[in-house]
């Protein structure tokens, strides 16, 4: 069910909202077309069932690819997406900081930009839509997941992302690494004691925030109205909105709702303040 309280994004941000449609529906036909398994999630999952469509002030979007159907979505995208499109992976763009279970889908014409971007960054900035790889966890506590996610994730993006150079992150700079593959290690150590479980999330380095959400609430996929298209969604949606959010239908005062963007411009040879 949807809620009946209206916000109206800036004109701009409407506009980067329905070009990150237009991709997502280029992805839907690729998906569908080859029988690959990919959802609705995080933000975007909230903002169809809370409000139909973007959360009026969201300016990304968010899916989630099956883990047997990755590497076939890869190819399969970059095959058969329109030229207009790029999929921007760690091997097609290194100093683009894909990797670790996200890729991001991009349009060529745009230009997205966000703090920390670097203009002269050989990379795509245009307006996107995230993918992320979701996977088996072992058979872990909550807690455990939480606390592994965690410390895999941040050590994971503080390398890959150039924090600016102070005393804290030149510690930083020695701990993480160490951190990182210390973490990794158990990781893979508890996974191969433990088995795969049936508990679904995206990668490790790629946590965000929440639980991970039982294969029963994920599959068989349903589908759910967004910005007035069907989309495949959590057999269960409000499972996987309450593992993410927690009581997800309340709406969050003006000073917490985030948003990436800086500038976003149809035309990439433009910069408009959104």
């Amino acid at each position: 069910m949807t809620s009946n309280v209206s916000y109206q994004p800036s004109a701009n941000l409407r506009r980067l909202q329905l070009r990150m449609l237009d991709i997502l529906m280029e992805i839907d036909k690729v998906c569908r077309r080859n029988s690959i398994r990919y959802w609705l999630d995080f933000g975007t999952l909230l903002g169809a069932v809370r409000h139909g469509g973007f959360i009026p002030w969201d300016d990304d979007l968010d899916i989630a690819v099956h883990d047997e159907d990755y590497d076939r979505f890869l190819a399969c995208c970059a095959k058969e997406l329109p030229e207009w499109l790029v999929v921007q992976t760690e091997i097609t763009e290194p100093e683009s900081h894909m990797g670790g279970g996200l890729i991001k889908i991009r349009d060529r014409q745009s230009l997205y930009l966000h703090p920390g971007e670097r203009l002269d960054g050989k990379y795509s900035k245009g307006a996107f839509v995230d993918c992320f790889r979701y996977v088996k966890y072992p058979d872990i506590s909550d807690k455990t997941f939480k606390f592994l996610s965690r410390r895999i994730s941040f050590a994971y993006n503080f390398l890959n992302y150039n924090p600016r150079l102070n005393f804290k992150n030149i510690v930083c700079y020695f701990a993480y690494p160490l951190s990182l593959v210390w973490h990794r290690f158990v990781f893979k150590l508890v996974s191969a004691v433990k088995g795969k479980g049936t508990k679904w999330f995206s990668t490790p380095e790629r946590y965000v925030y929440g639980l991970f959400t039982d294969e029963k609430a994920l599959f068989p996929l349903s589908e759910i109205e967004f910005e007035g298209h069907s989309f495949p969604a959590p057999a269960n949606p409000d499972q996987r909105l309450r593992d993410s959010f927690g009581d997800y239908m309340q709406i969050p005062p003006p000073d917490k709702r985030r948003t990436h963007v800086l500038y976003y411009a149809e035309d990439k040879t433009a910069l408009t303040v959104v």
